[in-house]
C-alpha cells in the first residue's frame, strides 16, 4: 500500500512539475516576431502593424494583452505574422480564439481575390503556450516552426 501512495504522488508531482513548467514560459513578443521576419521566407513586403490597429485587426481589447507585436504584407498576400503576450492563460485562450477568426477573416477576403493564398491560410503556424500566442502565415511552417520552438523555453 505504501509503495502505492508513493508512486500516485511520485506521479503527481511530475506532473504537477510539468504543468507548472507551460505556465512558466517566459518570451520576448517583439524578438519572435522579429526573428520570424528575419529568417522566413515571405513573398511580400512585410510591415510592423502599430499596436492600436493590431489589437483592432484581432478584435482584441487592450486590458488582455501587455505585449504584442504584428507584421502585415501589403495586402497583395495573405502573409502575416503575430506575436502576443497576454495578461493570464484566460486572456490568452481569448487571444488565440481572436488568432483563428483573423484567419477565418482573412481567408474569406483571400478566397476569390487572391485563391492562390488560401493554401498559406489553410494551414498557418499557430502556437499557443501558457500566455503567449504566435500565428506566422507563410510558405514557410517548418521555419516559422523551427524560429518559434527556439523561443519557447
Amino acid at each position: 500500500m505504501k509503495k502505492q501512495i508513493i508512486c500516485i504522488l511520485a506521479a503527481a508531482l511530475l506532473f504537477a512539475s510539468g504543468c507548472a513548467k507551460n505556465t512558466n514560459i517566459t518570451m520576448d513578443t517583439s524578438a519572435v516576431a522579429d526573428k520570424l521576419i528575419s529568417t522566413v521566407q515571405f513573398s511580400d513586403q512585410m510591415s510592423a502593424v502599430d499596436d492600436k490597429t493590431a489589437l483592432k485587426l484581432y478584435g482584441l481589447k487592450s486590458e488582455d494583452v501587455t505585449k504584442l507585436k504584428v507584421y502585415e504584407s501589403t495586402g497583395a498576400t495573405a502573409e502575416e505574422v503575430a506575436a502576443f503576450e497576454a495578461k493570464d492563460n484566460t486572456a490568452a485562450a481569448a487571444v488565440k480564439e481572436a488568432a483563428q477568426k483573423r484567419i477565418e477573416d482573412q481567408k474569406t477576403g483571400f478566397a476569390d481575390y487572391q485563391p492562390k493564398e488560401m493554401a498559406k491560410l489553410k494551414a498557418p503556424v499557430l502556437i499557443a503556450k501558457g500566455k503567449y500566442v504566435i500565428l506566422c502565415v507563410s510558405d514557410d511552417n517548418s521555419t516559422a516552426q523551427k524560429v518559434i520552438d527556439g523561443f519557447i523555453k
